[in-house]
């Protein structure tokens, strides 16, 4: 398990993290979600034990990983930007990698470079911006390590690409419970391949956990009424009402309370129908946001 305990980072005077204190759990998928200057890669150069705490601590299974390489071989960092050789080829990086990494799979990164049609005696610095993603995508899931830290992970990957990646993760999870932060800036490049989470803002964390657990007492509904009537006031009344939307006929609610006990107070208002929807976990996280008093668009756009 990592742990994040209070954690704080100062460039000079300006306070990068600020008292950032979470858990990731073993064989999950952590989404980091931030704008730009949220602080989601200095933490995670902390993480990586490329940079250190200014105070607090974080620990891999209960080991920190600054200035311990035997904690730093179970930890492959992926940055924005990776660095690479001028005239590198994958091949060249490999025998690289594999001076930190030894249980890193030649054969395996062959495989899924072959699986990408990436040529593997080209230098690197002719490929495109995705193709270098893929690449050190590839080098970091065959490094063999326990925990993968990727910054912007999905950045300049098309939609297929994405998709295959997302697949491998899922497989490299299945097999071997690896441990993937991600960070990234929307909350829909992450939402169906992790359901822990943490939304960073302006240095420090406004949420985090299994958004799953949160869904319980949130629910969304989407109703008819009559239309001489606006419901937004009656609904207010009546409900623990988190968001409110309508388009055309349809009214579509995001509720705080008890399934049951919601849907008999709507329809002692007599809607034309009123059914529950499923909710996405960008839901879940922007309803839990909103109601602590965040304006989501600020955070997250």
């Amino acid at each position: 398990m990592i742990r994040i305990q209070d954690v704080t980072k100062f460039y000079d005077e300006v306070c990068a993290v600020h008292h950032v204190s979470f858990d990731i759990p073993d064989g999950t998928v952590f989404g980091l979600v931030g704008t730009n200057g949220a602080g989601k890669s200095t933490l995670l150069r902390m993480m990586a034990g490329v940079l250190a705490c200014d105070s607090g601590n974080i620990t891999y299974d209960g080991i920190s990983s600054y200035e311990n390489p035997e904690c730093k071989r179970e930890v492959f960092y992926l940055p924005d930007t990776p660095y690479y050789f001028p005239n590198a080829n994958l091949e060249e990086m490999i025998d690289f990698y594999r001076k930190q990494y030894p249980a890193m799979e030649k054969e395996s990164v062959f495989y899924m470079a072959e699986l990408f049609n990436l040529d593997m005696g080209l230098p690197l610095r002719t490929f495109s911006k995705g193709m270098k993603r893929q690449v050190f995508l590839i080098l970091a899931l065959c490094a063999g390590t326990k925990y993968l830290l990727c910054d912007e992970v999905f950045d300049g990957l098309d939609p297929v690409m994405t998709e295959a990646v997302k697949n491998l993760f899922r497989k490299e999870m299945e097999e071997r419970k690896l441990t993937i932060v991600a960070a990234a800036h929307k909350l829909k490049d992450l939402e169906d391949i992790c359901h822990n989470m943490g939304i960073m803002h302006k240095g420090g964390i406004l949420k985090s956990g299994d958004m799953l657990e949160r869904i319980g007492d949130v629910i969304r509904i989407q109703c008819v009424f009559d239309g001489k009537r606006d419901m937004e006031q009656e609904l207010k009344k009546e409900l623990s009402l988190l968001r409110y939307e309508r388009e055309g006929y349809f009214t579509t609610l995001i509720v705080k309370g008890e399934k049951e006990e919601v849907l008999e107070r709507i329809q002692n208002l007599n809607p034309v129908f009123a059914e529950e929807l499923p909710m996405s976990l960008e839901e879940i996280f922007m309803a839990e946001m909103e109601e602590a008093g965040y304006d989501i668009c600020k955070v997250l756009c």
